[in-house]
């Protein structure tokens, strides 16, 4: 589930490089999610049982779609256009070190010294791979969306764990935080971008893939995830968005594997070794 999830999630990248190329970010991730949403909620209806959900399931949804959809990729969506795309997922990296804090601040989780010493770990081997890579100028603007935006997420990985009541209303749920995600984006859009969308190839490619497969797919095995390994370990799995990017640029763009990529996936590989030794030392 975890080398699924961070195939779907680390290919976004590509795809949200490509949307904002043709359409203004806010407006195209707005629509996105009301694509999404709608689908969702109809495929639902269709094969599933109809929605129910108590006052609990409103608020986890409201804050969830807030904090993921609103906050962190609208960020990372505004963010794109100011700096290269590897300082954002370097940016991203830093998720599960911030789930670790912001859990411990709130005593929501126990945090084994092995946890930290595999976040470093695994923050050094992402910075090993993507660091070389920066082409652009430092631009602090964006680095601080793209900050923020992290935060934002690892909020919502903290909400997942005490969110939705039924496991069988996964979809609706998902589908729903995204509407609720969806609609200030394109109020904020409406206020402050100029509404035009090149519908090229590319464009309608790259929107079919996201909306489906970043977006509806990866979304429910992330919510699984969370609630089957715990918030700490699931969030660690971004540890290998970095290297996914490389194997996936190797092949479908051929591109070269170099020494610092080998090297970062070998960091990596310790760092998700030593949070999962400290995730069953706490369970024992």
């Amino acid at each position: 589930m975890g080398l699924i999830f961070i195939i779907l999630w680390s290919s976004a990248f590509t795809s949200a490089k490509v949307l904002v190329s043709y359409s203004p970010p806010l407006l195209i991730l707005g629509i996105r999610f009301l694509f999404t949403g709608a689908i969702g909620i109809i495929i639902n209806n269709i094969f599933f049982d109809k929605i129910r959900l108590n006052n609990n399931d409103w608020k986890f949804i409201l804050s969830f779609g807030i904090c993921q959809n609103t906050l962190y990729l609208g960020l990372n969506f505004l963010a794109m256009d100011r700096i290269d795309a590897y300082l954002a997922v370097i940016v991203a990296s830093l998720l599960p070190l911030f789930v670790a804090i912001i859990s411990f601040l709130l005593r929501k989780n126990k945090i084994h010294f092995l946890s930290f010493i595999g976040i470093v770990i695994g923050f050094l081997g992402c910075s090993i791979i993507l660091v070389p890579k920066i082409t652009v100028n430092f631009n602090l603007y964006g680095l601080s969306l793209c900050l923020i935006a992290v935060i934002a997420l690892a909020i919502a990985t903290l909400i997942i764990k005490n969110g939705f009541s039924k496991k069988e209303q996964l979809l609706p749920f998902v589908s729903i935080q995204m509407i609720v995600g969806g609609a200030p984006l394109l109020l904020l859009s409406l206020i402050f971008e100029k509404w035009t969308i090149n519908f090229s190839s590319p464009f309608i490619i790259a929107f079919i893939y996201t909306c489906f497969f970043p977006g509806l797919i990866a979304t429910m095995i992330w919510f699984n995830l969370v609630k089957r390994i715990g918030v700490l370990m699931a969030s660690s799995f971004h540890f290998l968005t970095p290297p996914t990017g490389v194997v996936i640029a190797y092949i479908f763009l051929n591109e070269k594997i170099n020494f610092n990529d080998i090297f970062g996936i070998i960091f990596i590989t310790i760092a998700l070794i030593t949070i999962q030794q400290a995730n069953r030392k706490i369970k024992n």
